[in-house]
């Protein structure tokens, strides 16, 4: 059998009365993994390949990027010199007051990555400065400046084109659900648990998920975890029961079903890692 891909938590690296944390690391080689939280970083120096969800894509000096709870990712250096980044971890309620300030679309997009953002720097080492010696201020200080980084990132991305199809304003507890949905779908998730995070009946709250996202909630739960199941059967050597197990189905038939259905191959046929 394989090994189990590494799995980070909040737990494992924030302090409870912490929000985030601020790094600055110098990496050869990092093992896919994926995590609870959200991770935006910035390339200082060095060159590598990082390969988010399957997809790989070239990072170098000046490379931002934003990942979700829902992403995995593996990160390969390409060239004799290190990686020298800082990687911020960040608790998802924390990045998603700031998503919501700043107007930016939950989870839409992600993975944001931006190239050539270099005056980023004096921001992400103001960022670590802050956390390292905390004054007075710093919570206010740190929050203002992960929320400049993501309005400047998500612009980069191209997220603030008035062309872009908006789907209609939710109510915070809402957004909230969705967002709960969206980052903890392979854990057992059922309607009436995540309609309670709402504040509203299953059945009103099953016709508003259907309004906000144009799906049902179990469709788009089970999208969740196809998607996911895919980018792993590409980008791993994982068995397809591993697969299934890690991407939240409880049943191998249900989920060879459901892929095929989907992709038109049973996954035991292991596709490259495009989105569909």
């Amino acid at each position: 059998m394989t090994e189990p891909i590494e799995r980070f938590s909040v737990a494992s690296l924030l302090a409870p009365a912490l929000g985030a944390r601020v790094m600055r690391q110098r990496l050869r080689m990092v093992d896919v993994h994926w995590h609870d939280y959200y991770e935006l970083s910035m390339v200082v120096s060095g060159e590598a390949e990082h390969v988010v969800n399957g997809v790989p894509r070239p990072i170098g000096p000046g490379s931002v990027f934003l990942l979700s709870p829902a992403d995995f990712h593996a990160i390969r250096v390409t060239g004799d010199e290190p990686l020298t980044c800082y990687n911020t971890v960040i608790d998802p309620s924390v990045m998603e007051r700031r998503l919501a300030g700043v107007g930016a679309p939950a989870l839409e997009g992600f993975p944001w990555q931006a190239d050539g953002f270099l005056d980023a720097e004096a921001d992400f080492r103001r960022l670590q400065q802050e956390f390292d010696e905390p004054r007075l201020g710093s919570a206010t200080v740190t929050e203002a400046l992960v929320s400049c980084l993501v309005v400047e990132l998500a612009r980069r991305c191209g997220l603030d084109d008035p062309r872009r199809a908006r789907p209609p304003a939710p109510t915070d507890d809402l957004r909230a659900a969705v967002l709960y949905v969206e980052r903890n779908f392979r854990e057992p998730l059922t309607l009436a648990d995540v309609a309670a995070r709402a504040h509203l009946s299953p059945n009103y709250f099953s016709e508003r998920f259907r309004q906000y996202t144009g799906t049902s909630f179990q469709l788009h739960l089970q999208e969740c975890r196809l998607r996911f199941a895919r980018s792993l059967l590409a980008a791993t050597s994982l068995s397809v029961s591993e697969v299934c197990h890690a991407a939240g189905f409880n049943s191998l038939s249900h989920f060879g079903r459901a892929y095929r259905r989907r992709y038109g191959a049973p996954p035991s046929w292991r596709h490259d890692a495009t989105p569909m």
